[in-house]
Parts: structure tokens; C-alpha cells; sequence
């Protein structure tokens, strides 16, 4: 009698499609990244590519899906952080270490790793959220009192842009300092100098009026 073959779960399949994508595109890039190739690398039939993904477009958007919740999970400690000053730098070194961890994770999600990919509408509701942790922690230290009131969104890009910036050329290993990860920390601390500190400010201009008293 033959034994029946017990299918392989559709979570299965994503999970060991996704990490032959990865894999391929750190080894041989975007070029190695066929139907035929996944399918090989996975240890699947072609077959299975397009009943779980559609093409290689999905299999992509399923990499760049899975990297943004990724990416979500390791910025959000912020939000148990109670300090919303410490909580901004946590989600920013959160964002740095995802990055530095998954490299090829990070080109596709970022650096346009693969041409011609388009994500979908659906992943990209996935990405914006872990620019909302951001967000969240910036709303949080302008009711606190820590950060100048002020248009949160565009204050959440300018620090997303220039960690983005900062990691995307560590990732090219172009930086000019020894210490990259203390550099990393002051640029963190000039930006969130840079978008005020109230009660600072405040006790320096009370501190001469007591003592005038």
C-alpha cells in the first residue's frame, strides 16, 4: 500500500519560499530570483510558487511584507518605554539593529534590491505602521512636554530620513568613523536636540529668577 504524502502547510510553504528568495538574492541577486529557481531552492514543485504566490512578485511582496513586520516588532519597544525620549532612541537603535540583521530584507524593503518590484496595497498598510511607532513616540514627548509641539508627521520623516541615511551607509560600509555605532547614537541625540526640549529650556530661564529672588 502506498503511504499517504501529508501536504506541507500553506504557512510552510511561505516560510521556506521567503527564506530561498533570501537566500538567492544574497548569493546571485535579483537575477537568480525565477519561478523555477525559488522552486528549487525551497524544495518545492514550480507549481507550488503559483498556487501560494501568484509569480515572483509575490514571493517578493511576501519578503517585503514579512520585513516590514519585522521591522514593526523591533522599533516598537519604544512604546513600553516610559521616558518618550528614551523610547525615540530605543525605536531608532531598533531600527538600526533590524537593518544591520537583515541585510537583504532590508535592500528589498528600501533599496529597490529587486527592479521592477511593486508592492501591494495590502503590504503597503503593513509598512506605514512601523512609521506610526515613530509617530506614536513623537506625539508622545510633545504631550510630555519633551519635544516642541509641531507637525508630527513631518518631524517622524526627517528622523526616519536621516536614520535611514545613516544606516543605509553603514550598510555600504561608507562610513569614515571607527566608532559606527556611537556615531549612530549622536546623530539620534542631535536629532531629538534638534526638535527641542521644553522642560530644558524652561528650567534654564527659571534658574535665574529664583536665584534673583
Amino acid at each position: 500500500m502506498t503511504p499517504v504524502r501529508q501536504r506541507t502547510p500553506s504557512a510552510e510553504i511561505e516560510d521556506a519560499v521567503v527564506e530561498a528568495a533570501l537566500r538567492l538574492l544574497a548569493a546571485s541577486g535579483p537575477a537568480s530570483l525565477t519561478v523555477r529557481g525559488l522552486a528549487a531552492e525551497a524544495d518545492i514543485a514550480p507549481m507550488g510558487i503559483y498556487n501560494h504566490f501568484g509569480d515572483k512578485n509575490g514571493v517578493i511582496d511576501a519578503v517585503f511584507r514579512r520585513g516590514f513586520e519585522a521591522l514593526t516588532e523591533a522599533v516598537a519597544v519604544a512604546d513600553a518605554i516610559p521616558d518618550p525620549l528614551e523610547a525615540l532612541r530605543a525605536g531608532l537603535e531598533g531600527y538600526r539593529q533590524f537593518a544591520l540583521g537583515h541585510r537583504t530584507t532590508y535592500a528589498v524593503m528600501f533599496l529597490r534590491e529587486v527592479p521592477g518590484f511593486i508592492p501591494t496595497e495590502e503590504s503597503l498598510v503593513v509598512a506605514v505602521e512601523s512609521f506610526a511607532v515613530l509617530v506614536r513616540s513623537i506625539e508622545r514627548g510633545m504631550h510630555s512636554g519633551d519635544l516642541r509641539s509641531g507637525d508630527v508627521q513631518s518631524i517622524a520623516q526627517q528622523l526616519w530620513s536621516a536614520a535611514h541615511g545613516a544606516v543605509s551607509l553603514e550598510l555600504a560600509e561608507m562610513c569614515l568613523v571607527d566608532d559606527v555605532a556611537g556615531t549612530y547614537r549622536s546623530l539620534v541625540d542631535t536629532m531629538i536636540d534638534g526638535s527641542g526640549r521644553i522642560r530644558a529650556e524652561a528650567a534654564g530661564r527659571a534658574a535665574p529668577r529664583a536665584r534673583a529672588r
